[in-house]
């Protein structure tokens, strides 16, 4: 690849804006090579301290918009201070005049000696950006003699020595080379590093610091979008707390930094800044338009033409202007299919190594930003530099008509297999990098004796036309899987992992028995069809499964494939509605279904949470609706009474789609013993792992903690119905804690029916039909009604949820579809009862 700057491929990490700590204003900077006195530049050097460290004595926006007035002096101060020479590029600058003060040592200490900690800001407004360096370097004794009274000051020579004399013991030698009389003399930023580095060897961590040639792109006070105490280089974007950096916006330094974090500047390298494989987004009056990951940037131009717009290219600045510009060679479009932490899949490149990516959007959406928005059949370029993918630029995200799908050993959600063994009853090809193997019918693939190479870790299988290949190493309803299209085989550092990739309504083919029975009438069968293609082709952009080459997988995560195989009817079923979806404001919609309702479903935001937002926003398709025939059987399904009323009717006595159901209406009883079993089996679970939703009493307010065992229940108040019934908040009081949960899952899970004590009777659910179901992984629904008995000592003696519907209850109900195709309903009509509002388009 031709490169005008070999140093341009350096892996870069745009980062979020957001670092999770509040960085402090700039202090101190290294000045360029200039005409004047080392001593009259050190005094300049000490007075723009000074300045930046009266400016931390003021908070709020006083103090800010003082710093911005003070940086503004500085920068002309600097301007009018340096005088550069032509040389100034080719010859490092010397940085013999950047005095090293307490503060700045504190900070580099604090990243360095004590790791594996995270340095947090407990200081408080009033405080000055160091303050949290010196109070973390507290902890340690060996630190005692840190004192933030002296943090503005300048460490001398002697100072220097004694320091390393205390932090390494009597015995051991630091030297800090030195062109000058020493003694009291203030030491140079560069001086006290090179002993640091010393003192670093002798603790055997050298490696912590390491040295990095920036170009300064911007900071938080030159573009909005950069967050507080960063700067934006050619490399990524970094920390420079304590540091001044304005000045420099264009220039090319060296740093030493720890991880994310600039410690300290030591030279200056260059008048001209870099970036490497930028992405060019537009020209216009005088001016260009760059992204470097997720950032905009605006120079004046003076070379970049129209031929560069959409291209990634390398760009050298000067004075605010792009001077010089070259186009980088792009690879030919290509389909990523993979992305682990270490490697990208390509479909034609193979597997190419990467550090950090710079992602760009070539799609005109400008949507496409970071690794996480990609996902595996995306159509790329990318450039490479020292066999390194650098950047990835997306051309194209339409879909093909075919998908990927992850194999799971299990059926559950296993995805590394012990042993991958194949077969067919048809001749089949083996693919492995540039080999091309024929198989015979019967002929069987074995993963295990397979004569891998290193470096290359991917075998697919390829099944002849319309025939499929046997998975002979799982089963599913005690049979071998078949699969049609292919199957790309995995070698990992442990075992194997399995994608399918295949038609889509193949796919759909095998999905629909898998989640519905087919004998439940055609009309019912096409509206599963045309739920599932929806719910796929709206997940298939999603990165959940990237990192194993997949788009989904075939459990309940996402929906179950060929647990149960396609039969004739659900070929049918998908051949009869070819690429229809649902559709609403122009968007694919999830699909949502679900097994039995109780005669209502459930709105979407007041089932799941998202993060610690419950209940949240719900679509206009995925409300809350009525699943029965006739006038309201009761008005309000989120009181308490209500729910009672409407639970505890039968079958007989609502007319409902999902009455001749099993799971319509279920009852569970449990005693006092059982009950407290059942809740304190899931209780560490349930606080430990999901904490955002599970919260324990604490006085008057609720907290997160981790709890074992509650004791006796006491008592189960339910705290919050949804529209349709379900549960979605509840209070348990025990004995020794009184615990709050969120979400129907949770609350599932946390009475899930199962006696893990094999000495005592399973417990059992008793369905309307009379039948029973022992223990069981999850209560059936969140749409329940407790009838609580208590005791003479004020304890539940015994309790009967009396409940209805199986599934989290959003959208579709399975059985309820059903019922209204036994009705006369036809596929489009249940769809839109179900998903109020939406369209059914061929895509």
């Amino acid at each position: 690849m031709e490169r005008y700057d070999r140093d341009y491929g350096r892996s870069r990490n745009y980062r979020s804006n957001n670092r999770g700590r509040t960085r402090g204003r700039n202090r101190g900077y290294n000045s360029r090579r200039t005409n004047q006195s080392g001593g009259g530049g050190f005094t300049f050097i000490m007075l723009l301290l000074m300045i930046v460290a009266g400016a931390y004595f003021l908070s709020g926006e006083e103090g800010k918009d003082t710093f911005n007035e003070w940086i503004g002096k500085a920068k002309v101060a600097v301007s009018e201070f340096i005088t550069p020479t032509e040389e100034v590029a080719a010859t490092p600058l010397p940085s013999d005049m950047t005095p090293c003060t307490k503060a700045n040592i504190a900070k580099i200490v604090a990243y360095t000696f004590l790791e594996g900690e995270t340095i947090e800001d407990t200081t408080g407004e009033d405080k000055l950006w160091y303050s949290k360096y010196y109070e973390y370097l507290k902890k340690d004794p060996k630190f005692a003699s840190f004192d933030e009274a002296e943090a503005m000051e300048v460490m001398t020579y002697n100072e220097a020595k004694q320091f390393f004399s205390d932090l390494l013991g009597d015995g051991v030698g630091v030297e800090v080379a030195s062109d000058r009389e020493v003694g009291n003399e203030p030491l140079t930023l560069k001086e006290f590093l090179k002993g640091f580095e010393q003192a670093l060897e002798h603790a055997g961590k050298k490696d912590l610091l390491k040295y990095e040639e920036l170009s300064i792109l911007a900071t938080t006070s030159t573009h909005e979008a950069v967050g507080p105490w960063q700067v934006l280089t050619d490399k990524g974007v970094y920390g420079f707390e304590g540091l001044i950096l304005d000045p420099f916006i264009g220039y090319t330094l060296q740093a030493v930094v720890k991880g994310d974090e600039i410690l300290g500047i030591v030279d200056t390298l260059s008048l001209e800044g870099k970036i490497g494989e930028c992405y060019i987004e537009s020209v216009g009056s005088g001016q260009a338009t760059v992204k470097v990951g997720d950032y905009t940037l605006t120079y004046d131009n003076q070379v970049v033409t129209e031929n560069e717009v959409g291209k990634i290219c390398n760009v050298v600045l000067q004075d605010h202007a792009i001077v010089r510009c070259e186009m980088v060679k792009e690879d030919d479009t290509d389909t990523l299919l993979r992305m682990t932490e270490s490697y990208v899949e390509f479909e034609k490149g193979g597997c190419l190594p990467f550090a950090q990516l710079a992602v760009y959007d070539g799609t005109g959406q400008d949507f496409y930003k970071n690794t996480s928005q990609l996902f595996s059949g995306i159509k790329v370029t990318y450039t490479m530099q020292d066999g390194m993918v650098q950047t990835i630029k997306v051309v194209d995200d339409h879909l093909a008509n075919s998908i990927r799908v992850l194999i799971s050993e299990d059926g559950i959600g296993t995805y590394s297999h012990d042993q991958v063994i194949v077969g067919s009853d048809a001749d089949y090809t083996l693919i492995y990098g540039d080999q091309v193997k024929g198989f015979l019918a019967g002929q069987v693939f074995n993963a295990d004796e397979f004569a891998w190479e290193i470096g290359k870790n991917k075998v697919t299988l390829i099944a002849s036309e319309e025939k499929s290949l046997e998975m002979q190493g799982i089963t599913r309803q005690d049979q071998h899987p078949l699969y049609k299209g292919q199957l790309e085989i995995y070698k990992e550092e442990e075992g194997y992992t399995v994608v399918n990739s295949l038609n889509l309504e193949d796919y759909l083919a095998a999905v629909i028995p898998s989640e519905m029975p087919t004998d439940y009438g055609l009309e019912a069968v096409k509206a599963q069809a045309i739920a599932a293609r929806s719910f796929a082709k709206s997940h298939q952009k999603s990165n959940k499964y990237i990192k194993y080459g997949a788009q989904l997988d075939d459990t309940v995560s996402t929906q179950v494939y060929n647990n149960v195989p396609a039969n004739a009817i659900s070929y049918e079923a998908a051949k009869s509605t070819e690429g229809e979806v649902m559709v609403f404001n122009d968007r694919i919609i999830s699909g949502n279904f679900f097994s039995t309702s109780c005669g209502y479903t459930a709105n979407h935001g007041e089932t799941w949470a998202v993060g610690e937002i419950f209940p949240n926003s719900t679509p206009s398709y995925l409300v809350a609706r009525q699943q029965y025939i006739g006038e309201r059987a009761v008005n309000d399904m989120t009181d308490e009474k209500e729910a009672y009323k409407f639970l505890t009717k039968s079958a007989k006595e609502i007319d409902a789609f999902d009455k001749d159901s099993p799971w319509f209406r279920w009852q569970l009883t449990l005693d006092a013993a059982e009950l407290e079993h059942v809740v304190n089996s899931n209780l560490y679970n349930l606080t430990t792992h999901y904490a955002n939703m599970v919260k324990v009493k604490d006085g008057d307010k609720w907290v997160i903690g981790e709890i074992n065992n509650m004791g006796k229940v006491k008592d189960i108040q339910i705290t919050k119905r949804g529209e349709g019934g379900n549960i979605m908040e509840l209070i348990v009081v025990g004995e020794e804690c009184t615990i709050k949960v969120g979400t129907e899952y949770l609350i599932r899970m946390l009475f899930a029916p199962i006696q893990k004590d094999s000495t005592k009777d399973p417990i059992v659910i008793v369905r309307q039909d009379g039948s029973e179901i022992q223990n069981m992984a999850l209560l059936p629904s969140a749409f329940f009604s407790p009838d609580i008995r208590y005791d003479d000592k004020g304890l539940i003696s015994k309790v009967t949820f009396y409940g209805g519907g199986y599934g989290h209850g959003v959208g579709m109900s399975q059985n309820g579809a059903k019922g209204m195709a036994s009705r006369g309903y036809t596929c489009k009509e249940i769809l839109r009862h179900y998903y109020s509002g939406v369209e059914i388009k061929k895509m």
